[in-house]
C-alpha cells in the first residue's frame, strides 16, 4: 500500500511538473512547433532522402550489429555469457500526399550467438497504417500488422527447461475514428490482437514444452472523450472495455483464463509548440475471470507521461503506468501451495534524458523501474533498468550507435533473481 501510494504521487507530480514548463511554453505556441524530442527532429544535413516512387517516399535501412550479453539465460547462477551479431534490414514506404495518409513498413531482426546456437532466432514483422480524411478535424484511420517474435528470457512467464526461446505470432487489427474540431473532442478505436505461442524444445531433448495453454485473442474497444478548458489545455475522460479468450487455457490443466476487463479514467493533457506535451489521469480499472477459482482484479488506475524539452538541446521524457496484464505463472499462495496466479498487476516508471551534445553527436539516457504483483500468489518482482546511448551520424546515408544496458530482477520466486549487462556497437546504413 506505501508502494501505491508513492507511485499515485509520483503520477501527480510528474503531471505538476508537466503544468510548471506548460505555463511559460504559452509564448513558443506562436511559433507553431511541433514538440519533438531531440531524436526525434529533423536534420537535412544527416536525415535520409527517400527514394520517390510517384507519390509515396521509399526509406529503406540496414544495421549490423554486434553485443556481448553476460547473462543470455536470466539466471540467478552458473550463468552463461556469449557474443551475438545481429543484422536488421527494414524499409518503409509512405505516402506524400496533402490529405490522408498511408504507410507501409517491414523490419527484420536476425541474431546469432558465437557459442549457443539453440539462441539464434529470425524475427520479422509487416505493417500497414493508414488515415483517411474526411473534413478538417475529422478522421478515419486504421493498421494491421503481423510479426513474429520470441520472448526475452527474464520474461515471468519463460519456461528456465526450455532449450530455445519461446517463439509467438501475433496479429493485429485497428480501426477508429476522430473528431476535433471544436472544443469538444471525440475517438472511437478498436482493435483485435492474436497470440500464437509456439511449442519449445526441452533442455536434455524429450517431449516439447506445449505453450498453447497461452494461446489467445483480445477484443478491446475504447472512447475518449475531451474538453478543451483553454489553449493548449484539454480535460479529458476515457473508457476501455475489452474480452480476453484463451484458444485451451485448460490444456495442461491449468483454470479456464477467458476475462472481461474494463478501466474508466479522467485527467487532463496539454500540447505547447516547442516545449512540452503530455497528460496524467487517474481512475478504477477491473478484470473479471470466467474461472470462479480465478476470481477479479481490481484497483486503482493511475497514469502520466511527460515530453519537456527543457532546452533547445536536451529533452526529458517521464512515464507512469498501471495495468492489468495477462499470465500463467504458477507460484506459492499465502498457505505455500502452488497455484496459478490469475494476472499481474504491473506498475512502471520511467524516465529518459536525450541531448546534442553537437549536431551530429546524440546522447541519450533511460533508468526504470517496475512492481509487479502476481494475484492470488505471493510473487513480487521488482524490474530495474538502465540504458546509455551514443548516436553519431556521419552523414545522409550513415550513422554508428553504441550503448550500455543493466537490467536486474528482485523477485520472491525461489532461484529467480537476475542481473544482465549488455553492451552493443552497430553501424547504420540508410536511404
Amino acid at each position: 500500500m506505501k508502494n501505491q501510494k508513492s507511485i499515485v504521487l509520483a503520477s501527480l507530480l510528474m503531471g505538476g511538473t508537466a503544468l510548471a514548463p506548460a505555463a511559460w511554453a504559452q509564448d513558443a505556441g506562436a511559433q507553431a512547433e511541433a514538440v519533438k524530442a531531440v531524436y526525434e527532429r529533423q536534420r537535412p544535413d544527416y536525415d535520409a532522402p527517400g527514394v520517390r516512387t510517384g507519390s509515396f517516399l521509399f526509406y529503406p535501412t540496414a544495421t549490423v550489429e554486434g553485443s556481448y550479453n553476460s547473462n543470455i539465460y536470466a539466471q540467478e547462477s552458473n550463468v552463461t555469457d556469449d557474443f551475438i551479431v545481429k543484422v536488421k534490414p527494414s524499409f518503409n514506404l509512405v505516402s506524400d500526399w496533402n490529405n490522408s495518409f498511408f504507410s507501409v513498413n517491414a523490419k527484420a531482426d536476425i541474431g546469432r550467438y558465437l557459442d549457443n546456437g539453440g539462441e539464434d532466432y529470425e524475427d520479422y514483422s509487416l505493417g500497414m497504417n493508414g488515415r483517411k480524411d474526411i473534413s478538417r478535424g475529422m478522421d478515419v484511420h486504421s493498421n494491421l500488422s503481423y510479426a513474429h517474435g520470441h520472448e526475452d528470457r527474464g520474461a515471468p512467464d519463460s519456461v528456465g527447461s526450455a532449450a530455445e526461446q519461446t517463439k509467438f505470432n501475433v496479429l493485429t487489427a485497428g480501426l477508429g475514428f476522430k473528431r476535433d474540431v471544436s472544443v469538444v473532442s471525440l475517438g472511437v478505436d478498436g482493435e483485435y490482437l492474436k497470440r500464437d505461442f509456439e511449442d519449445s524444445a526441452r533442455f536434455g531433448g524429450g517431449a516439447p514444452i506445449n505453450n498453447d495453454d497461452r494461446d489467445r485473442e483480445r477484443f478491446k474497444g475504447i472512447a475518449r472523450v475531451g474538453y478543451e478548458l483553454a489553449s493548449g489545455y484539454e480535460a479529458f475522460v476515457r473508457m476501455t472495455a475489452d474480452r480476453v479468450k484463451y484458444d485451451d487455457s485448460k490444456e495442461d490443466g491449468g483454470p479456464n483464463r477467458n476475462s472481461d476487463g474494463y478501466e474508466v479514467v479522467g485527467g487532463a493533457s496539454f500540447d505547447f509548440s516547442g516545449k512540452s506535451k503530455g497528460e496524467f489521469f487517474a481512475g478504477y480499472m477491473k478484470r473479471s475471470f470466467d474461472s470462479d477459482t480465478l476470481g477479479s482484479i481490481d484497483g486503482i488506475n493511475f497514469g502520466a507521461n511527460l515530453l519537456w524539452n527543457i532546452t533547445g538541446l536536451t529533452s526529458f521524457r517521464g512515464a507512469v503506468k498501471r495495468s492489468i496484464e495477462e499470465t500463467t505463472v504458477q507460484a506459492l499462495d499465502e498457505t505455500g501451495t502452488l497455484t496459478y496466479a490469475s494476472g499481474v498487476v504491473t506498475t512502471l516508471m520511467s524516465a529518459r534524458v536525450e541531448h546534442e551534445l553537437r549536431r551530429n553527436l546524440l546522447l541519450n539516457g533511460d533508468v526504470s523501474y517496475t512492481m509487479q504483483s502476481f494475484s492470488r500468489t505471493e510473487r513480487d518482482d521488482d524490474i530495474w533498468a538502465a540504458k546509455l546511448g551514443v548516436k553519431y551520424l556521419l552523414n545522409r546515408n550513415f550513422n554508428v550507435n553504441a550503448g550500455y544496458n543493466y537490467d536486474y530482477r528482485d523477485t520472491t520466486a525461489q532461484g529467480q533473481d537476475y542481473q544482465r549487462h549488455t553492451f552493443r556497437v552497430g553501424v547504420t546504413g540508410q536511404w
